[in-house]
């Protein structure tokens, strides 16, 4: 009896160990997604409030920032609430790619885990540094990146932006124009008569595009704040003119685009 005792106990001693080494080497899940996003310095982004919806526009450098970029990087979606905005200035976020928060558990952040320890300032007030790592992370009191049900890693790089927007006419684009179609191309003036819708094809891969403002000959007509970047040009106008275009990016920097036209409009 004293032998199957300790039979007995031997076993469940190596199933106790067995169970805690299986525990120990058990990988870490994967995270729901990881990937490198390029934030930009003195530019904003903006959010809606789902339960309010009001907007509020905040600094493209924060941890929210970067879930707002990743989440554009990755196709997924957030929320955010602002409940508790009055009472401390901050939003928080109530869901990712569908998670939500329920009860005790919810999403918090930590920057720089296990490095640094867990911020107690709102996302969107917390400034990152070129380098960090957010975490974004699915969990109640306690949890941390590594025991949480869902994890978003985020390594963040930040970014001066000192390119100008690209900017291009592409109406009119040189060649003859009769109320607004393009009849024929060839390089060079522009030969219109009638009305015509002025275009132009504006990117900027960094801060993004702010505007682009339409000229006369110096004389400002348009600014569009909104892609298709257009201005339709139904003024009374005989003889050569400059039609000029200037893009401008979120952080100033500016690009032209200047074409001649000779215009039978009346």
């Amino acid at each position: 009896m004293k032998e199957v005792t300790i039979i007995i106990g031997v076993l469940l001693l190596f199933t106790a160990i067995e169970g805690i080494s299986q525990k120990i080497i058990e990988p870490f899940p994967e995270p729901f997604w990881e990937g490198d996003v390029t934030l930009v310095k003195n530019t904003t982004f903006v959010v809606t409030a789902h339960n309010s919806g009001k907007t509020y526009k905040l600094s493209s450098t924060t941890a929210l920032g970067a879930l707002d970029r990743a989440s554009k990087e990755g196709n997924f979606d957030y929320t955010v609430n602002d409940k508790w905005y009055k009472q401390y200035g901050s939003l928080f976020v109530d869901s990712i790619a569908g998670k939500k928060n329920e009860g005790v558990n919810g999403w918090q952040y930590w920057v720089n885990y296990p490095d640094e320890p867990l911020p107690w300032i709102g996302a969107d007030k917390y400034q990152l540094k070129d380098g960090d790592t957010v975490d974004w992370f699915y969990g109640g009191y306690g949890k941390n990146p590594d025991t949480a049900s869902m994890l978003i890693r985020i390594h963040v790089h930040i970014v001066t932006d000192i390119t100008p927007p690209s900017i291009e006419f592409t109406e009119p684009r040189g060649g003859l124009y009769i109320f607004d179609r393009e009849i024929i191309h060839f390089p060079g003036i522009s030969y219109i008569i009638g009305k015509i819708t002025i275009k132009a094809d504006v990117t900027d891969d960094l801060s993004g595009v702010k505007e682009v403002k339409f000229y006369i000959d110096d004389e400002l007509k348009e600014v569009d704040e909104k892609e298709p970047y257009s201005w339709k040009w139904n003024e009374t106008a005989i003889g050569s003119h400059i039609i000029k275009a200037i893009a401008y990016d979120m952080v100033g920097n500016y690009n032209v685009a200047q074409s001649n036209v000779w215009i039978l409009s009346i």
